[in-house]
């Protein structure tokens, strides 16, 4: 299924899907931030799994998948209860939380309002990460897409949440101010957008002050460790979850140079973490110290890796794993090559 639905969906059957929807319209918005008759739209559904028609998903099965039809009519033919107490209410939309199937199946049915979008209109970018969706193009052609969305959507379960769909370009020509093309109360944000987790933006105090508030989350995390009392399960935390694993994502998608600041706050962070481990936060552990504790484990170190010496090779690592996924994704927009972001590296 991945085949049938990678042309548009890089939330199934897709490895490194969020990163290569996030680099291409961070490349396309590179390529084209001058120009202003475009615009960028992030769609968002109203409790888009939990209201998706089941009829509409059990006919894309049948069709799709006919090896599954049985089992997923077997468990989606028939509402279900929900019991709350000793009442119970009956469930009869939506993917089951949890269900393996949920994101395929969810999936197929939105590939029909993304087939009436391919059909109708032409954009630079198209790419959808299960329910959220991303297009760039010609102001009139994304208002297009948006109209599309909202005539054809709910007859499948999707409704626009349009207070949370937003539309972005840092340069303007006036056309996509006019009147009517877009609803009164879609987002605008005038220095970027956040998207899957990560930002699309040309602003580097956009992104420096995302990235910073990432940081300090993850350095007032750190600060609650000695709570366990326990060296050896602190070290476990912070080097699986609760450490700069919670800002690999954005190390891996955000330029280096713009989080530069973001990533010595939180080295700082976690020097402090590991001194008071190790030391209990007394003498005894200086720069030599600190170097040995980011060295692996089979070489007599912690582990743990400094935020400000990942960056540069994390993003990219991460621009070089998923080029051929993004070329995918750009095939329409005319960018090729390596762009300045990468090159600067």
């Amino acid at each position: 299924m991945a085949k049938y639905l990678n042309d548009f969906q890089f939330g199934v059957g897709v490895s490194g899907g969020v990163e290569a929807v996030l680099h291409s319209a961070n490349r396309v918005l590179s390529e084209h931030h001058a120009d202003g008759s475009l615009v960028m739209m992030t769609v968002d559904f109203s409790n888009a799994f939990n209201m998706v028609d089941r009829s509409a998903l059990l006919h894309e099965v049948k069709k799709m998948c006919p090896s599954i039809s049985l089992w997923v009519n077997f468990l989606y033919g028939q509402a279900a209860r929900l019991y709350i107490g000793d009442q119970h209410i009956w469930s009869a939309t939506r993917v089951q939380q949890g269900d393996p199937l949920g994101p395929l199946l969810f999936a197929l049915v939105l590939y029909l309002l993304v087939h009436k979008i391919r059909d109708n209109c032409k954009l630079l970018l198209h790419a959808w990460y299960l329910d959220d969706g991303t297009v760039i193009g010609d102001s009139e052609e994304v208002a297009r897409v948006l109209n599309i969305i909202r005539l054809h959507g709910p007859g499948l379960g999707l409704e626009s949440n349009i207070k949370k769909t937003e539309i972005f370009w840092p340069s303007c020509d006036g056309r996509k101010l006019r009147a009517n093309l877009f609803p009164t109360e879609i987002g605008i944000p005038s220095l970027g957008v956040k998207l899957l987790g990560g930002d699309v933006s040309r602003d580097a105090g956009f992104i420096s002050e995302l990235a910073m508030k990432r940081a300090v989350n993850v350095v007032d995390l750190m600060g609650l460790l000695p709570q366990l009392c326990d060296p050896q399960s602190e070290l476990l935390f912070l080097r699986s979850c609760m450490g700069i694993a919670k800002l690999f994502f954005g190390l891996r998608t955000c330029q280096p140079v713009h989080i530069e600041e973001a990533a010595l706050f939180f080295d700082k962070g976690l020097r402090m973490s590991i001194e008071d481990m190790v030391v209990c936060g007394g003498l005894f552990f200086g720069d030599i110290q600190w170097r040995l504790a980011s060295l692996p484990i089979r070489f007599g170190g912690l582990g743990l890796y400094s935020a400000y010496e990942v960056s540069s090779y994390a993003f990219v690592a991460s621009r070089a794993q998923s080029w051929a996924l993004q070329d995918h994704i750009l095939c329409d927009s005319g960018i090729g090559g390596m762009d300045l972001d990468y090159l600067c590296l």
